[in-house]
């Protein structure tokens, strides 16, 4: 479901193969990067540095082990430096890191229960922010002056799996200070959020019960991504796919056979379209005009 409308380590070259992951309209093979990744949540491109972060959980959604870490990709030779930022280093937590947004020049990223903030350009520790009752922080978007970022409202359940927590909720961050924008039962597990006209866009990763927007072919959604043509791109685990469509819908699978696709991202300069896939360890690069 896509809801719209809340208020507002060293340089290492990177191993690079084909991977079977096919498109509905036969497009070209993807590039992967298939080499120092543990648990990748999130791709973000940062265009003002033209470059890729990548977050790797490196261990499980909810462990407080502060042994996350952020890559750093040259988009062109994909040269890694895999633990750009790593949890454990002097002056450094970062346990689980999820989405990630920039805002200035400062690198937010979703950890758990704390967003935390590092310098966009030298990875440098910049503080963090609490979010009071928060369970589960997910994905962040940025319209510059704000932050947003989302709770899915989760907690470590019997057998790997998932319980709710009722925090479900998006919170707008200004400065240090976090607010609840939106919250309730109708936010279904927000995942994916993404900032468009002044509008603040989610997508859910529980059961579809009720449709504020749109709702697409498959559920448990991820990432979401806002094209320059107003179009949306979204991922789906439950779809394996990737579904691109205008708001209202309908949305039309764009690449499939997809395993846990997560927080994608959106490389407009390339034109591409950077999947993280969570439970293989790899980002796969894929043309999407």
């Amino acid at each position: 479901m896509l809801i719209g409308g809340c208020q507002k380590s060293e340089t290492t070259p990177v191993q690079t193969e084909s991977t079977p992951t096919t498109s509905s309209t036969a497009a070209p093979q993807p590039i992967t990067i298939s080499q120092n990744l543990q648990t990748p949540e999130s791709v973000l491109y940062d265009a003002q540095q033209d470059v890729y972060f990548i977050s790797n959980i490196n261990g499980q959604p909810l462990a407080v082990d502060n042994n996350g870490y952020i890559s750093r990709v040259n988009p062109d030779t994909l040269q890694m430096d895999a633990k750009w930022i790593e949890g454990g280093k002097p002056g450094v937590t970062l346990n689980a890191p999820k989405g990630m947004a920039v805002a200035a020049d400062i690198l937010y990223v979703a950890d758990i229960t704390t967003v935390r903030k590092f310098d966009r350009k030298t990875g440098a520790p910049k503080g963090e922010i609490k979010i009071p009752g928060s369970s589960f922080l997910n994905d962040l978007a940025s319209d510059g002056p704000s932050v947003y970022v989302s709770d899915s409202g989760l907690k470590a359940g019997a057998g790997g799996s998932f319980e709710p927590t009722g925090t479900d909720a998006v919170w707008k961050i200004v400065g240090n200070k976090a607010q609840k924008i939106a919250s309730g039962p109708d936010l279904k597990r927000p995942n994916g959020v993404n900032v468009v006209n002044g509008k603040v866009w989610v997508v859910t990763f529980g059961a579809d019960k009720k449709t504020n927007v749109a709702t697409l072919p498959k559920g448990s959604l991820d990432g979401l991504v806002h094209l320059d043509d107003g179009s949306f791109v979204i991922s789906s685990w439950d779809g394996k796919a990737i579904y691109r469509g205008p708001q209202s819908g309908p949305f039309t699978a764009v690449l499939e056979n997809i395993n846990a696709p997560a927080d994608i991202g959106y490389d407009a300069k390339r034109q591409r379209l950077l999947v993280p896939h969570f439970m293989d360890s790899i980002v796969t690069i894929h043309p999407l005009p």
